[in-house]
């Protein structure tokens, strides 16, 4: 396995080269290191250096330093970011060390306890490797050389296609168990298989996931669906019983406890649009939204559509990718496609419609802007780019070129607890819905503390 000079982002390379003139040492690090090695696009490049967040920022005028659990520096090129973290040791060890000169074995707290809460503690380039993850995301390259540095054996794993931790994995797990569903998302997009002692470590402390930042279980789910292997990460978490534990509602829906030939079309459709997601998401330079994930896992339930055009909303350019997939699934299965999901007698370019808006063709209402006019009813634009309400009245047209401000209403309802895909669904429709609150998406570890607010 060899990484060719011009397969590295030219924009990564110049920051390992600056941050070595100035005596740092700096290498190539993680996941960009492990796609090259197994012929993959890497998604992004990051770098590991010596040099301490206020060293780099010194360095870089184009850098923000980020993070307080984990503080790091980005280092942007337009659009892009190239991720630079200082070497770094395990803090648990350190912890331990502190723990046994103050008080030499008494304990204050559960001892079970090794949730990583702080990690910036600095070390030296062996150290950084052996706190990683597993051995496949250990690995760091030296782009002066054109060497491979292993410092955990982790291109013996990676000609093995095997994703294991770095250390016991039981300990691995407990000190951060987002790693549980990095280890799915790893062997999805790779195609790799999982250690059987870590796949059995992972097991043992699913549950743990809920100790977790609700952010962080939240991210870590939407990168599994956009990584480009969306189907091939669904079935994991079904076959490892991790998508009950996130999403109940989906879990049953896509284990397929009702036998009717309705949900067992359901399950297809949806199996089916998973994998026209992947395909978008490998054709196209962008990953898909937040929204157009929930949207794709949505869908499978909705019983009728309507044709609206949607040019010039915010949500255009994702209700016309979402068309796309929606074409595409049924178009490799049409025995999938027994309701309109686009809407009757419409196709995918029905959505990249600019004309007018015909009869019968409104949104749904949570789809609608609440403005501070005419709340809840369509608008006509005028001649010089106002929107003007239907009928004569004498209320303010507005500056024209300028429209109206909207006025984030509060939701007039909170979603009940979701028993099945329907409520689910019903729930995601209120994500639309103006709020400055996080949205309700049901009642597992993705969305589940959520589900508890109050209006």
């Amino acid at each position: 396995m060899q990484i060719a000079p011009d397969q590295i982002d030219p924009d990564a390379a110049k920051v390992v080269q600056r941050l070595r003139r100035f005596d740092h040492a700096a290498y190539l690090v993680g996941g960009c290191v492990r796609d090259l090695l197994l012929g993959l696009k890497p998604k992004d490049f990051d770098v590991v250096t010596s040099a301490t967040p206020p060293e780099i920022k010194r360095l870089f005028k184009n850098c923000r330093i980020i993070g307080r659990r984990f503080r790091l520096a980005h280092i942007f090129f337009g659009s892009k970011i190239i991720e630079t973290s200082t070497f770094r040791a395990n803090p648990r060890e350190l912890e331990e060390e502190e723990g046994d000169n103050a008080s030499n074995g008494s304990a204050d707290g559960d001892s079970n306890d090794l949730l990583i809460r702080r990690d910036n503690v600095f070390g030296t380039p062996e150290e950084d490797a052996r706190r990683r993850d597993f051995t496949i995301n250990g690995l760091f390259y030296d782009i002066e050389t054109g060497q491979v540095i292993d410092h955990v054996s982790g291109m013996t794993d990676l000609t093995a296609r095997v994703v294991r931790t770095i250390g016991d994995p039981d300990i691995r797990f407990r000190e951060d168990p987002i790693r549980i569903l990095r280890a799915v998302k790893f062997a999805a997009r790779c195609d790799l298989t999982i250690e059987p002692e870590t796949y059995r470590r992972m097991m043992d402390h699913r549950n743990e996931i809920a100790k977790c930042a609700q952010a962080r279980v939240s991210e870590e789910f939407y990168r599994l669906l956009r990584a480009g292997a969306a189907k091939r990460s669904m079935e994991i978490l079904v076959e490892s019983d991790l998508l009950e534990l996130l999403s109940p509602e989906l879990s049953r829906a896509l284990r397929g406890e009702a036998d009717s030939d309705d949900s067992r079309l359901r399950r297809a459709r949806l199996w089916a649009y998973l994998d026209a997601l992947d395909r978008s998401t490998n054709r196209r330079p962008g990953a898909p939204s937040n929204s157009l994930l929930l949207a794709v896992l949505m869908l499978p339930k909705q019983a009728r559509r309507k044709r609206p055009h949607l040019a010039g909303r915010e949500f255009f350019d994702d209700a016309l990718r979402l068309a796309e997939i929606i074409s595409d699934a049924e178009t490799a299965a049409p025995e999938l496609g027994g309701r309109p999901i686009i809407g009757e007698g419409g196709d995918a370019t029905t959505l990249a419609d600019a004309g007018g808006e015909g009869e019968g063709d409104d949104l749904a209402p949570e789809l609608e802007p609440l403005d501070n006019f005419d709340r809840g009813r369509r608008r006509r634009r005028g001649r010089g780019g106002d929107d003007r309400p239907r009928g004569g009245d004498d209320r303010p047209r507005g500056v024209p070129g300028e429209r109206p401000s909207v006025v984030a209403a509060t939701p007039r309802y909170l979603p009940p607890a979701a028993e099945g895909l329907d409520s689910l669904l019903a729930a995601a429709r209120s994500l639309a819905r103006p709020s400055g609150r996080p949205a309700f998406l049901g009642t597992g570890a993705f969305g589940g503390p959520w589900s508890t607010r109050q209006d």
